[in-house]
């Protein structure tokens, strides 16, 4: 036989009044129902917990003994119950995020989430903004921090940050860019970055065209090589802001370039309360 949680309840309360009456009158029952839920969990655990005497009520050495174990039971029983709760919410939050996403901004955010919710966990990963869309469709992740804006019939997105790019390169004027480009190597941050999407088009569309493309996960190894006039890159502004290794290049802002704002990213219609919290915390910064 199993265990039921209103006869620990009785049995405890038998115990903390000491007579079936007084225990009767804090469960709110009748004395014949506190006398039934005894003879059933005495049944089920097949020992006796209490001395049947008439005089008064005793415990038996095994009654001594279970009554810690039925109290740590019904606590146990009231945290599962409470689990969820918003002011005790528990949870594991997924993030992905670019790594041009991880600025000030989102650490506040991150920061005061982890404070407010102290019993969510939290798990952040990087990686371009496709991967990390595809990663959130397939479920692998809750929400992601990408450029955007973001239209799609199943995700919901709001503005997280805006962004803008620049074009970063040795050479001193555009106009001695436009004049060594076809010499020069466009250096990208991996074949799923969305920038050189950007910049391909921004190329064509200023009938100039790189000598090469070369995918290179490295933003210090990419600002080595145009130190050395090797070739050019775009950036996103705020990583040109926090860089110092950007000293000594030139950084003209793309104004005729396509928006790259970050935005954050999630599922519409099974928005989980931990996402929920993180966005009310979000809206508040």
């Amino acid at each position: 036989m199993q265990l039921k949680l209103p006869q620990l309840r009785i049995f405890c309360a038998l115990v903390e009044t000491g007579s079936v009456v007084q225990a009767a009158k804090k469960m709110h029952c009748v004395p014949s129902n506190v006398s039934t839920r005894i003879r059933e969990l005495e049944e089920s655990l097949a020992v006796n917990l209490v001395n049947r005497d008439k005089q008064r009520l005793t415990l038996t050495p095994e009654g001594r003994a279970f009554y810690p174990q039925a109290q740590k039971l019904l606590q146990q029983s009231e945290e599962c119950l409470n689990f969820f709760k918003p002011d005790s919410l528990h949870g594991h939050l997924r993030l992905g995020a670019l790594d041009v996403a991880i600025n000030d901004h989102l650490q506040r955010v991150m920061v005061d989430f982890m404070e407010v919710h102290p019993d969510v966990t939290v798990s952040l990963s990087c990686h371009s903004s496709l991967p990390l869309m595809d990663r959130l469709l397939a479920g692998e992740v809750d929400m992601v921090l990408v450029d955007g804006p973001v239209t799609h019939p199943v995700l919901a997105s709001q503005l997280f940050a805006p962004e803008s790019l620049s074009l970063v390169t040795h050479c001193a004027t555009m106009a001695e860019f436009a004049e060594r480009v076809a010499q020069l190597s466009l250096y990208t941050f991996g074949e799923h970055c969305f920038y050189h999407v950007l910049i391909e088009d921004w190329l064509a569309h200023q009938q100039l065209q790189a000598r090469q493309r070369s995918d290179i996960e490295s933003y210090p190894l990419i600002l080595a090589a145009i130190h050395q006039g090797l070739g050019f890159t775009v950036m996103p502004q705020s990583f040109i802001d926090n860089h110092p290794q950007i000293a000594g290049l030139q950084c003209f802002p793309l104004t005729d370039i396509s928006a790259c704002d970050i935005y954050l990213v999630w599922r519409r219609y099974t928005t989980s309360p931990v996402e929920k919290a993180f966005l009310s915390i979000n809206a508040g910064h």
